[in-house]
Protein backbone atom coordinates (compact mmCIF):
# COMPACT_ATOMS: atom_id res chain seq x y z
CA UNK A 1 0.00 0.00 0.00
CA UNK A 2 3.09 2.33 0.79
CA UNK A 3 4.41 1.65 -2.27
CA UNK A 4 1.40 1.92 -4.04
CA UNK A 5 0.89 6.03 -2.47
CA UNK A 6 4.56 6.93 -3.71
CA UNK A 7 3.72 6.23 -6.88
CA UNK A 8 0.72 7.52 -7.08
CA UNK A 9 2.50 10.44 -5.66
CA UNK A 10 5.20 10.35 -8.41
CA UNK A 11 2.84 10.03 -11.04
CA UNK A 12 0.42 12.84 -9.71
CA UNK A 13 3.81 15.20 -9.40
CA UNK A 14 4.99 14.08 -13.42
CA UNK A 15 1.68 15.03 -14.12
CA UNK A 16 1.04 18.17 -12.70
CA UNK A 17 4.65 19.47 -14.05
CA UNK A 18 3.30 18.53 -17.75
CA UNK A 19 0.57 20.36 -17.30
CA UNK A 20 2.01 23.49 -15.89
CA UNK A 21 4.81 23.54 -18.89
CA UNK A 22 2.16 23.22 -21.47
CA UNK A 23 0.01 25.78 -20.01
CA UNK A 24 2.82 28.44 -18.92
CA UNK A 25 3.59 31.58 -19.23
CA UNK A 26 0.59 32.48 -17.83
CA UNK A 27 -1.57 35.87 -18.36
CA UNK A 28 0.24 39.21 -16.54
CA UNK A 29 -2.25 41.63 -15.71
CA UNK A 30 -2.07 44.80 -17.85
CA UNK A 31 -0.33 47.79 -16.48
CA UNK A 32 -1.26 49.69 -18.94
CA UNK A 33 -2.70 53.32 -18.44
CA UNK A 34 -6.00 53.34 -19.76
CA UNK A 35 -6.51 55.77 -22.37
CA UNK A 36 -8.23 55.66 -25.62
CA UNK A 37 -10.63 57.44 -28.11
CA UNK A 38 -14.37 56.65 -28.41
CA UNK A 39 -13.15 54.22 -31.70
CA UNK A 40 -10.63 53.33 -33.21
CA UNK A 41 -9.41 51.51 -36.28
CA UNK A 42 -6.20 49.93 -37.68
CA UNK A 43 -6.08 50.99 -41.47
CA UNK A 44 -3.37 48.92 -42.36
CA UNK A 45 -3.98 46.89 -45.96
CA UNK A 46 -4.54 43.09 -45.28
CA UNK A 47 -6.30 40.26 -46.34
CA UNK A 48 -8.55 37.68 -45.38
CA UNK A 49 -7.71 33.46 -45.16
CA UNK A 50 -10.31 30.69 -44.04
CA UNK A 51 -9.30 28.21 -41.62
CA UNK A 52 -9.79 24.79 -42.44
CA UNK A 53 -10.63 23.05 -39.10
CA UNK A 54 -8.55 24.25 -35.81
CA UNK A 55 -6.04 26.22 -37.01
CA UNK A 56 -7.40 29.67 -36.16
CA UNK A 57 -4.45 30.48 -33.69
CA UNK A 58 -2.06 30.53 -36.69
CA UNK A 59 -4.58 32.26 -39.37
CA UNK A 60 -4.77 34.99 -36.34
CA UNK A 61 -0.61 35.45 -36.24
CA UNK A 62 -0.60 35.47 -39.60
CA UNK A 63 -2.89 38.66 -39.92
CA UNK A 64 -0.75 40.47 -37.46
CA UNK A 65 2.57 39.22 -39.16
CA UNK A 66 1.14 40.42 -42.69
CA UNK A 67 0.87 43.57 -40.79
CA UNK A 68 4.27 44.40 -40.25
CA UNK A 69 4.98 43.58 -43.69
CA UNK A 70 5.13 39.97 -43.86
CA UNK A 71 3.46 37.18 -46.54
CA UNK A 72 2.57 34.85 -44.39
CA UNK A 73 -0.15 32.51 -44.69
CA UNK A 74 -2.79 30.73 -42.02
CA UNK A 75 -1.87 27.18 -42.72
CA UNK A 76 2.17 27.44 -43.07
CA UNK A 77 2.48 28.95 -39.87
CA UNK A 78 0.33 26.02 -38.64
CA UNK A 79 2.45 23.79 -39.78
CA UNK A 80 5.49 25.43 -38.13
CA UNK A 81 3.33 25.84 -34.75
CA UNK A 82 3.83 23.62 -31.43
CA UNK A 83 1.67 23.07 -27.94
CA UNK A 84 -0.97 21.28 -30.05
CA UNK A 85 -3.81 19.47 -28.43
CA UNK A 86 -4.34 15.58 -29.93
CA UNK A 87 -7.28 15.07 -31.79
CA UNK A 88 -8.23 18.49 -32.28
CA UNK A 89 -5.13 20.16 -33.16
CA UNK A 90 -6.00 23.11 -30.83
CA UNK A 91 -2.79 24.90 -30.38
CA UNK A 92 -2.15 26.11 -27.03
CA UNK A 93 -1.16 29.94 -26.08
CA UNK A 94 1.83 28.45 -25.47
CA UNK A 95 2.37 28.23 -29.26
CA UNK A 96 1.59 31.28 -30.65
CA UNK A 97 4.03 33.03 -27.92
CA UNK A 98 6.77 30.78 -28.94
CA UNK A 99 6.42 31.40 -32.38
CA UNK A 100 6.40 34.98 -32.66
CA UNK A 101 9.04 34.84 -30.04
CA UNK A 102 11.17 32.73 -32.18
CA UNK A 103 10.23 35.21 -35.49
CA UNK A 104 12.36 38.15 -34.18
CA UNK A 105 8.73 39.69 -32.70
CA UNK A 106 8.51 40.92 -28.59
CA UNK A 107 5.00 39.72 -27.55
CA UNK A 108 3.18 39.62 -24.72
CA UNK A 109 0.04 37.60 -23.50
CA UNK A 110 -1.78 39.88 -20.81
CA UNK A 111 -5.08 39.26 -19.01
CA UNK A 112 -6.66 42.65 -18.64
CA UNK A 113 -10.34 44.78 -19.21
CA UNK A 114 -12.08 45.65 -22.52
CA UNK A 115 -10.40 49.15 -20.95
CA UNK A 116 -6.37 47.95 -21.33
CA UNK A 117 -7.51 46.13 -25.00
CA UNK A 118 -8.57 49.22 -26.52
CA UNK A 119 -5.76 51.60 -25.10
CA UNK A 120 -3.22 48.35 -25.97
CA UNK A 121 -5.35 48.56 -29.59
CA UNK A 122 -4.48 52.40 -30.16
CA UNK A 123 -0.48 51.40 -30.42
CA UNK A 124 -1.68 50.44 -33.83
CA UNK A 125 -1.02 46.97 -34.21
CA UNK A 126 -3.95 44.20 -34.56
CA UNK A 127 -4.47 42.00 -30.88
CA UNK A 128 -5.44 38.90 -30.93
CA UNK A 129 -8.07 37.44 -28.33
CA UNK A 130 -8.98 34.21 -27.14
CA UNK A 131 -13.34 33.74 -27.01
CA UNK A 132 -14.89 30.78 -25.71
CA UNK A 133 -17.19 28.88 -24.31
CA UNK A 134 -15.25 26.46 -21.57
CA UNK A 135 -14.27 23.00 -22.74
CA UNK A 136 -17.06 23.38 -25.57
CA UNK A 137 -14.83 25.73 -27.50
CA UNK A 138 -12.15 28.01 -27.57
CA UNK A 139 -11.45 30.20 -30.42
CA UNK A 140 -8.58 33.00 -31.49
CA UNK A 141 -9.85 35.67 -33.20
CA UNK A 142 -7.77 39.49 -34.49
CA UNK A 143 -8.91 42.74 -33.38
CA UNK A 144 -8.63 45.89 -35.59
CA UNK A 145 -11.30 48.65 -34.18
CA UNK A 146 -14.07 49.39 -32.13
CA UNK A 147 -16.80 52.25 -31.91
CA UNK A 148 -17.85 53.08 -28.51
CA UNK A 149 -20.62 55.18 -29.78
CA UNK A 150 -21.93 51.99 -31.92
CA UNK A 151 -21.17 49.65 -29.40
CA UNK A 152 -19.70 47.56 -31.88
CA UNK A 153 -15.85 45.67 -32.14
CA UNK A 154 -14.20 44.84 -35.22
CA UNK A 155 -12.13 41.71 -35.89
CA UNK A 156 -10.56 39.52 -38.54
CA UNK A 157 -12.07 35.91 -37.82
CA UNK A 158 -10.38 33.31 -39.76
CA UNK A 159 -14.23 31.30 -39.64
CA UNK A 160 -15.88 33.52 -41.48
CA UNK A 161 -15.54 33.09 -45.27
CA UNK A 162 -15.87 36.66 -46.59
CA UNK A 163 -15.67 39.70 -45.37
CA UNK A 164 -19.08 40.73 -43.56
CA UNK A 165 -18.39 43.91 -42.83
CA UNK A 166 -18.30 46.17 -46.10
CA UNK A 167 -17.37 49.51 -45.23
CA UNK A 168 -16.18 48.45 -41.52
CA UNK A 169 -12.91 47.55 -40.70
CA UNK A 170 -12.11 43.51 -40.69
CA UNK A 171 -14.41 40.92 -41.69
CA UNK A 172 -16.46 40.29 -38.77
CA UNK A 173 -18.25 42.88 -36.43
CA UNK A 174 -19.65 41.98 -32.60
CA UNK A 175 -21.84 43.79 -30.00
CA UNK A 176 -19.66 44.95 -27.67
CA UNK A 177 -21.88 42.72 -25.17
CA UNK A 178 -21.52 39.64 -27.31
CA UNK A 179 -17.92 40.15 -27.63
CA UNK A 180 -17.52 40.69 -23.81
CA UNK A 181 -19.43 37.75 -23.06
CA UNK A 182 -17.33 35.19 -25.41
CA UNK A 183 -14.27 37.03 -24.01
CA UNK A 184 -15.65 35.82 -20.68
CA UNK A 185 -14.72 32.40 -22.29
CA UNK A 186 -14.55 30.34 -18.97
CA UNK A 187 -11.16 28.90 -19.04
CA UNK A 188 -9.64 29.71 -15.17
CA UNK A 189 -6.52 32.44 -15.80
CA UNK A 190 -6.93 32.54 -19.53
CA UNK A 191 -10.31 34.53 -19.75
CA UNK A 192 -10.07 38.22 -20.67
CA UNK A 193 -6.73 37.54 -22.35
CA UNK A 194 -5.10 38.85 -25.42
CA UNK A 195 -1.71 39.37 -26.98
CA UNK A 196 -0.14 41.94 -28.05
CA UNK A 197 3.06 42.34 -30.52
CA UNK A 198 6.10 44.43 -32.10
CA UNK A 199 8.25 43.86 -34.54
CA UNK A 200 12.16 43.88 -32.66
Amino acid sequence: MKKFLIWGSLILLVLTTLVLYYLSPFPTSDPVQVNYPDSFIITTENHFETQVINECSAFSSAYVMRHFGETKKGLELYEEFDYKLPFSGYVLPKGILDYFKDSSYDVTMYHGTFETLKTRLTEGTPIIVLVGDGLKWQHYMTVVGYDDSLHEVYFFDSLREGDENQEAPGNRTLSTDYFLSMWDNGVPIFHHVYFTTQKR
